[in-house]
């Protein structure tokens, strides 16, 4: 829903922002940016050296983040994640639903544990933290960003887990948006985009591969101003999905508040009828 873009954004200097997935990959590259531009960055992930890596990236240019490792398939850790950031947050602004797990199987080879991993990081996570810590973000306003892909709006081979959960996450989005419609908090994907380094792929496997196939990716804290803007938002956009590239190569050509008033024509989807604002 876009309506009136009237006070519709606000800084994030100094103020809290969760991205999940932040050990590598995507959400290392948009939790890096935060932490340049002065968020607040608490930062999840299941491998702890890779969060400290992401970590030392962000404090090696003078940002604040917080760390915590945690298996987001997990209700209680995800509950436990959820009470830390109330109680230790002076204000959270922005949850960045990035973690996701990615299994390449067949129907005939999926097995139950595979398929539930990925429905409970990919879509059962971000639906359950949006809920524990909506409350932290409806008093003055916040904006949720959940990360999907191609795999949101396509099928691919293999892959049936994962875009169910991608799939999910698309309509996930909308719903939320639609039922906090007034409110100062938007809800919205976000697909990269970009060709950056596979979900699966961890720092480990990394430093056994050709390094020409990681030399293909790109770096993507390149997309670091789409989120940033998107993370800005206060109502009023909401229920969008947009790529990431598109969206970072409008900022930078004609700069955030030109973009703002022109989301509704850089989104890839908009809600019906609200095309015109």
């Amino acid at each position: 829903m876009i309506g009136s873009l009237q006070n519709l954004m606000e800084p994030i200097e100094d103020l809290d922002v969760l991205v999940t997935g932040a050990g590598r990959g995507l959400g290392r590259g948009v939790a890096c940016f935060l932490g340049q531009v002065g968020a607040r960055v608490w930062i999840v992930s299941e491998i702890e050296s890779e969060l400290e890596m992401t970590a030392a990236n962000i404090r090696k240019k003078g940002g604040w983040v917080k760390t915590r490792v945690a298996d987001l398939s997990s209700e209680s850790q995800r509950s436990e994640l959820a009470k830390e950031i109330k109680s230790g947050s002076d204000r959270l602004v922005a949850i960045i639903n990035n973690a996701a797990v990615l299994e390449r199987q067949s129907l005939q080879d999926i097995q139950v544990d595979s398929w539930e991993e990925t429905l409970k990081v990919n879509l059962t996570a971000p639906v359950f933290l949006a809920r524990d810590l909506i409350s932290e973000l409806l008093e003055k306003g916040g904006s949720i960003i959940n990360v999907s892909s191609q795999a949101g709006v396509l099928g691919f081979a293999d892959q049936s887990a994962y875009c169910a959960s991608k799939f999910g996450i698309e309509a996930f989005t909308r719903c939320l948006a639609l039922e906090l419609v007034g409110s100062k908090v938007s809800v919205n994907s976000v697909t990269p985009g970009l060709k950056i380094k596979p979900t699966s792929i961890t720092d480990k496997d990394i430093s056994i591969l050709d390094p020409k196939v990681s030399q293909a990716w790109a770096d993507p804290i390149s997309l670091g101003p789409a989120f940033h803007l998107l993370a800005r938002l206060r109502g009023g956009v909401s229920g969008c999905r947009f790529n990431a590239l598109t969206l970072a190569k409008y900022i930078a050509e004609y700069g955030s508040e030109l973009t703002v008033r022109e989301l509704h024509t850089v989104a890839e989807y908009v809600v019906p009828g609200e095309e015109n604002g």
